[in-house]
């Protein structure tokens, strides 16, 4: 955590496009909301494969191979001047995802706790987002895990066992099934991190400014990354 003290109010944001982009594996869809996330504040992302293992906890050679894919899928380019640099490509804003229509039009969080955390699954981080979007409502994350599934691409099984994983590590306020007549309805509501940091619904700015704090700048040029 000490390592990543600069990061800890960096919240990770999944647009509609990345977490219903049927192109993407889970991972990928993890790895380039990083940078999807960076390019909004930064305009690039410059942490190394290493860095980023570290701080979503994937091996720094699954982190490349999912970047070379990114690349190759044009989604991600490196920057012409310096190769450090990532930079998100225009492709995102030209896929059209059918899933995504009307209201459920929503930007997934996840803030530090979950992508940090080395025992949950990319699915389960993601996942978290996912119903922390609507948990605040006054009925709760109510959707199908069908629905669910479809949303992210995966089976409803992976859907059901990253539920279990959030509600073990203790991510999840409430996780009810309530029955009806012919009818079963799912309730999720999820911890509000809020009481442990700041915020856990925004990018925050510690990275706006280079003139008026370098040491993130500094963090990111590490040679060991």
């Amino acid at each position: 955590m000490e390592k990543f003290e600069k990061l800890t109010k960096l919240n990770i944001k999944v647009s509609p496009a990345i977490i219903s982009n049927p192109e993407l594996s889970i991972t990928e869809k993890l790895i380039l909301a990083l940078d999807y996330s960076f390019s909004g504040k930064k305009g690039y992302n410059i942490l190394s494969h290493v860095a980023v293992g570290e701080l979503l906890c994937l091996h720094k050679n699954t982190v490349g191979k999912c970047r070379k894919h990114l690349i190759e899928s044009g989604y991600l380019a490196k920057d012409s001047e310096d190769k450090r640099k990532f930079i998100l490509t225009d492709k995102l804003k030209n896929i059209e995802i059918p899933f995504v229509t009307g209201r459920d039009n929503r930007m997934i969080i996840v803030p530090f706790e979950l992508y940090n955390h080395p025992d949950l699954q990319e699915g389960s981080k993601l996942l978290w987002g996912e119903y922390n979007s609507m948990s605040k409502n006054e009925k709760g994350y109510f959707q199908k895990r069908e629905t669910t599934a479809n949303k992210f691409n995966v089976s409803v099984d992976s859907i059901t066992n990253w539920t279990k994983e959030l509600e073990k590590y203790d991510f999840l306020e409430e996780y009810t099934i309530k029955s009806g007549y012919h009818t079963k309805q799912k309730i999720v509501r999820t911890k509000d991190l809020r009481k442990s940091r700041p915020t856990v619904d925004d990018f925050e700015d510690d990275f706006q400014n280079d003139s008026e704090d370098n040491s993130a700048t500094d963090f990111f040029n590490k040679d060991h990354f």
